[in-house]
């Protein structure tokens, strides 16, 4: 693994533990919806550094899977918080 993966690996890891704080204190849950949604591109990200490392289609595939079912879930999950009115 070259220096620049290792780099990546850690910019990404740092990214998603600050974001992870996010998630946890909040302080709305439109705040929390995004933090959620920019885990999940974290891990995407993850998921092509090892596709591209190793040379292997699978992991395009699950980053490829991963981002469509988040957007899924993040535009339903909107949708859900507009509709209760939630204005915190």
């Amino acid at each position: 693994m070259g220096g620049l993966t290792w780099l990546s690996l850690l910019l990404i890891g740092v990214a998603m533990l600050l974001i992870a704080v996010r998630l946890i204190r909040g302080p709305s849950d439109f705040d929390r919806l995004l933090a959620a949604e920019t885990l999940a591109l974290g891990l995407v990200g993850l998921l092509m550094l090892r596709a591209g490392e190793i040379d292997d289609a699978f992991y395009i595939d699950a980053a490829l899977g991963l981002a469509l079912f988040s957007f899924a879930g993040t535009v339903i999950f909107a949708r859900l918080l507009e509709s209760r009115g939630d204005d915190e």
